[in-house]
């Protein structure tokens, strides 16, 4: 992808399991402690599953949006999509992944608000004292849980554990926020859904196209 500007999308362009990685915005303590906690822009991220609609985890459980309403919560949205999703890449993966969203929305998976909150946190400790961790947070192992509940990342992490493409021992979902989760590379950038007007503003901060260094 050429990475001189950014690339603005329309939505008939994106494809079914598509990420959507939301830009930081200033409507909310909940945005402004992830943003701070990850020190990265992106404050929620969800997945597209084609015919206008995106399915998310957030305080109601996960649910199902229209791209229409979703896109114009934030900024701008950075459109990632999975190698896996390739003709030779993991058979099925799309539908194995719309099909998870399908099934935790319909019966509204209910929203882990601790986890949102305490995976940024851990963040910003290990990024003050890297010697806090004594494995990489993604070779954390997982523990079990009774009941099912989700953040925006990991519900994103999970999808595409069920579908075949994540490893389930490579990546432990409760650990990432959504930058960090940008910042494990999962997912390529296609381009960007937002205005024009702000093709300044993400060549210079976003993190897919500024690799986390502000060009400021």
């Amino acid at each position: 992808m050429d990475l001189s500007q950014p690339r603005f999308l329309t939505a008939a362009e994106l494809e079914p399991a598509d990420v959507l990685f939301c830009a930081f915005s200033e409507k909310g303590l909940v945005h402004r402690i992830i943003s701070h906690g990850s020190s990265g822009d992106y404050v929620h991220v969800a997945i597209y599953t084609g015919a206008g609609k995106v399915t998310e985890a957030v305080q109601q459980g996960v649910v199902e949006e229209t791209l229409e309403n979703f896109v114009t919560r934030y900024p701008y949205l950075a459109v990632c999509r999975c190698p896996g999703t390739k003709i030779n890449g993991v058979p099925d993966l799309s539908n194995k992944v719309i099909g998870f969203c399908k099934q935790h929305a319909e019966i509204m998976t209910p929203y882990s608000a601790w986890g949102a909150f305490k995976a940024p946190l851990l963040e910003l400790r290990e990024l003050r004292n890297p010697r806090y961790w004594t494995k990489p947070p993604s070779s954390i192992p997982v523990k079990k849980r009774a009941g099912r509940t989700f953040f925006c990342s990991e519900f994103v992490i999970e999808a595409f554990i069920y579908g075949g493409y994540i490893d389930q021992g490579h990546m432990n979902s409760s650990r990432y926020s959504p930058s960090a989760l940008a910042e494990e590379c999962v997912f390529n950038l296609v381009g960007y859904l937002g205005s024009s007007e702000l093709a300044t503003h993400i060549f210079t901060h976003d993190y897919y196209l500024t690799g986390g260094i502000s060009r400021e």
